[in-house]
């Protein structure tokens, strides 16, 4: 059995890292497809209301929608997504928020993650800047109201 370990052992790894493969991350810029991208995002985060547009560049340490089967990380995520709602269902993203002070230009992020398709998410009114109640220092959300655009940044280590 001794003379077996060190097979047993390149056969667990090569498992495990073929498992691990990209399933950390999840982009959006190379999905073109606008219902695959709000489709994509849905899975991995809760929505309020229903969405019209989706863009996220999401990181788990533990992959997405139970990728992982064993072996889990420790908990690490940082997630950045914009969504494109009906501006009169803005007050459903709303609930539990702490509004909190802000400055769009030192939101760098907000720019690269819509860059592929930076049209779809102009703005032209004045940002409102929340965190979560609770979590101040690991969420940030910039909710652009009467565009319908919600900017949601998460750090948890």
């Amino acid at each position: 059995m001794n003379k077996y370990k060190p097979l047993i052992a390149i056969i667990f790894s090569f498992v495990f890292l073929c498992s691990c493969e990209n399933r950390t991350k999840l982009n959006s810029s190379n999905i073109d497809n606008k219902n695959e991208r709000i489709e994509t995002l849905s899975k991995e985060v809760k929505l309020n209301s229903v969405i019209d547009d989706a863009e996220f560049d999401l990181f788990n340490v533990n992959g997405f929608s139970g990728d992982f089967s064993f072996l889990p990380g420790a908990s690490s995520s940082f997630y950045q997504f914009a969504i494109k709602v009906n501006p009169v269902e803005i007050k459903k993203w709303e609930d539990d928020l702490l509004e909190i002070k802000g400055e769009i230009d030192s939101e760098k992020w907000i720019a690269d993650l819509v860059l592929p398709r930076k049209n779809n998410w102009k703005t032209l009114s004045k940002p409102r800047f929340y965190t979560r109640k609770g979590n101040e220092q690991s969420v940030k959300i910039i909710i652009f109201e009467k565009e319908g655009l919600i900017f949601k940044r998460i750090n948890q280590e």
